[in-house]
């Protein structure tokens, strides 16, 4: 009897506990030495194996091993969302290493479900940590894109024109060929006191397919000002882009962009923003357009792994010279981000909407209208990186009716993008 009462599970635990209480008293002394051996030699089980984890995990980020402490934490955040502490510690482990766009994640992550009267002068402290840092920053994607035709153009083998049927050839479909997608944006950001930075952003992107015809090279400057507080934060900046198309220039686009977030309850956000862009093209000065694109978004997270939103758009297109292709848009968005297996991440979207143009449609006298939808998901595995690039997978299937048949088409396709920040 007494042999199976020291071999019995009961008596482990009890002296797992054991264990834990001297680790955890170990580093309250700050006898970080001790506690590391004493906590990576005990295997612990039950109710003291997540506490245990956490506490090696601190006494990494206390001796100076913060990749090992981000990996611990993130392997228990995968298992139990849920523990704030856990969390906070993860936030300036990032911070500290100056990953602040994974900081600034996993501190959005914290204030979707925090009580912010009880956690206040905390995440106050951590979004001055990350918000306000200065210097400069550097990022860039990689992506493999599908194949398109021409404007997304008519999927139709016959189409009406004047009443009479015209078939198209499929040797008349110009197809891009599958595409390869690569940018990157340098961004400088300066503290003008605890809650305002002013910031500026210059990117550049290539897109490069089969077909040359469809090559687009773009670079774009954006400059501003951000003000960051725990419930909200507002911005305005102003933009100015190129367009090329197969290294011919295109377009030249100048503009500004206001945008806003409101953290007005617990658990949820109520965001907008308005962009208005005024495009002049090199090659044809009649088609010289003014974008104004407005939207609005309520988010709630109904726990720190399930989260939906709901946003309304609005967008708006003159084009003096081409009355016929000028529109406006209304569509509502409403999306959903979750957890699936193994730390992968899913957000998953719905859209629809329509489009009404302002004047006949030359050769058809009708007003063209549009109607269209579009299912989209992208997939991506927390603490996942190929050669040091995060992946993101991404498919969609999207579909638009018109009562112009040149309109009328139904695309799918999935694309790949490798994002690294340095």
């Amino acid at each position: 009897m007494t042999a199976l009462l020291l071999l019995s599970p009961f008596n482990r635990h009890a002296e797992a506990e054991t264990t834990f209480r001297s680790a955890e008293a170990l580093v309250t002394q700050g006898n970080y030495g001790e506690a590391q051996t004493l906590l990576e030699t005990t295997r612990f089980q039950g109710t003291e194996a997540i506490p245990a984890a956490y506490l090696l995990a601190v006494v990494y980020a206390r001796t100076g091993h913060p990749e090992k402490a981000e990996k611990l934490l993130r392997d228990i955040l995968s298992r139990e969302p849920d523990i704030d502490a856990v969390r906070i510690e993860l936030v300036k482990i990032l911070a500290t290493q100056g990953k602040r766009q994974g900081a600034s994640y996993q501190l959005s992550r914290l204030t979707d479900t925090a009580d912010l009267a009880r956690d206040k002068d905390q995440l106050e402290q951590l979004a001055r940590q990350i918000g306000t840092k200065e210097g400069f920053s550097l990022s860039g994607y990689v992506s493999l894109a599908p194949s398109t035709n021409v404007n997304d153009g008519t999927s139709q083998s016959i189409i009406m024109i004047g009443g009479l049927p015209f078939l198209i050839a499929n040797g008349a479909r110009q197809k891009s060929g599958l595409g390869l997608k690569a940018g990157a944006v340098a961004g400088y950001s300066h503290s003008l006191s605890e809650n305002l930075s002013a910031y500026a952003a210059l990117s550049g992107g290539i897109s490069d397919y089969s077909n040359d015809q469809f090559d687009k090279q773009q670079a774009e400057l954006r400059a501003g000002l951000r003000r960051d507080e725990l419930s909200y934060s507002l911005q305005a900046e102003a933009i100015v882009d190129r367009q090329w198309l197969n290294r011919k220039a295109n377009s030249l686009g100048i503009g500004g962009r206001l945008s806003g977030k409101w953290n007005f309850s617990q658990s949820w956000w109520l965001s907008g923003e308005i962009i208005h862009m005024h495009r002049r093209f090199d090659a044809t000065g009649s088609a010289a357009a003014r974008t104004t694109r407005a939207s609005t978004s309520l988010r709630h997270a109904f726990s720190k792994r399930f989260a939906m939103s709901v946003t309304g758009s609005f967008e708006t297109e003159t084009i003096t010279g081409r009355p016929w292709s000028s529109y406006a848009s209304p569509s509502v968005t409403l999306g959903a981000e979750m957890p699936l297996v193994h730390g992968i991440w899913m957000n998953a979207s719905v859209s629809v909407g329509k489009r009404k143009f302002k004047d006949l449609f030359p050769g058809l006298r009708i007003l063209r209208q549009d109607t269209f939808w579009e299912v989209r998901g992208s997939f991506r595995k927390d603490n996942f990186e190929i050669a040091g690039l995060s992946p993101i997978i991404g498919v969609f299937r999207k579909s638009q009716n018109s009562n112009v048949v040149f309109y009328d088409y139904a695309t799918t396709g999935m694309d790949i993008t490798f994002t690294k920040a340095f």
